[in-house]
């Protein structure tokens, strides 16, 4: 689908206000079927490892996407994945991340030098574990309280990285099965001080106990997608059903920018370097992560 200009300056208002703009029905059902049969690929792989190291007997080969990698697991959660990230350079997932329709958006509030910025994921949020819990957080968090680099970079403020966040669901994301919540209007505190649990970063201070309150559910469905700020205060829900919410989630960054990281992503779009964008899923699906 195309967003034309005028629509395009609205959500860019819209996100500037709210921190976040939903954009439904974007992303087409051929393009969800691909993509979810490239990952039920991941999953066989998934399965031949734990009955090669003895983990399981039975592969679950007749066992549905939304179930199959949770029944697999079920009995040694702590081995699951938590994200794909790696595996991703599958050619279906360049109908995601870069597509042009939403590169025009991305443009109107990035501007013209646009980078896939190295963290991409699809995600399987299994049902009941806590290594699938994310606590109230911001992005913006982790990249200023969790050390991604070996070696310290000059970079601008945190606060100044010109970031964009993409969440989409492959299955619907309801409250039952862990959907997003946003607290509005977050992105404009700056970056706040995180603490380090377990697995992720929370957000504790109880001054900002009473904004959590304050929180909207982002329930989605699948072609459905979020673009929200790398400093919106978010979490996810816990999943208390008994299948995966799978997604897929996406950022993209001011190209002109230190990443922050060793790894520097990937160019969607630029006037500069136009000879190392990404333009094709065959050459998508021949580059690596980093």
């Amino acid at each position: 689908m195309g967003v034309d200009f005028s629509r395009r300056s609205a959500l860019r208002e819209q996100y500037e206000e709210e921190g976040y703009v939903i954009i439904k029905n974007f992303f087409g059902s051929q393009l969800i079927l691909d993509v979810r049969a490239e990952l039920a690929k991941l999953v066989d792989q998934q399965a031949d490892s734990l009955l090669a190291s003895g983990k399981i007997t039975n592969a679950l080969p007749n066992e549905p996407f939304e179930t199959r990698l949770y029944r697999l697991y079920e009995n040694c959660l702590d081995s699951a994945p938590i994200v794909f990230r790696r595996e991703l350079h599958l050619p279906s997932l360049f109908g995601y991340f870069f597509n042009s329709d939403l590169l025009d958006i991305v443009e109107a509030i990035l501007g013209p030098e646009i980078r896939l910025y190295p963290n991409y994921s699809v995600r399987p949020k299994m049902p009941e574990w806590e290594g699938t819990l994310v606590w109230w957080h911001q992005d913006g968090g982790y990249t200023r309280y969790w050390d991604h680099s070996d070696e310290p970079v000059e970079t601008p403020d945190v606060e100044n990285l010109r970031m964009l966040n993409l969440w989409s669901p492959l299955v619907p994301a309801r409250e039952e099965n862990g959907c997003m919540q946003f607290v509005p209007g977050t992105h404009r505190l700056g970056v706040v001080a995180h603490v380090k649990r377990k697995y992720y970063l929370e957000i504790v201070d109880p001054k900002f106990t009473p904004l959590f309150e304050q929180a909207v559910s982002i329930e989605l469905d699948p072609g459905d997608m979020v673009l929200f700020s790398n400093l919106l205060f978010h979490q996810g829900l816990p999943n208390r059903t008994k299948a995966i919410r799978w997604n897929i989630d996406w950022r993209y960054q001011d190209a002109t920018q230190s990443t922050l990281r060793r790894d520097q992503g990937h160019l969607a779009r630029s006037a500069s370097r136009p000879a190392d964008v990404v333009r094709s899923a065959e050459q998508w699906s021949k580059h690596s992560f980093g």
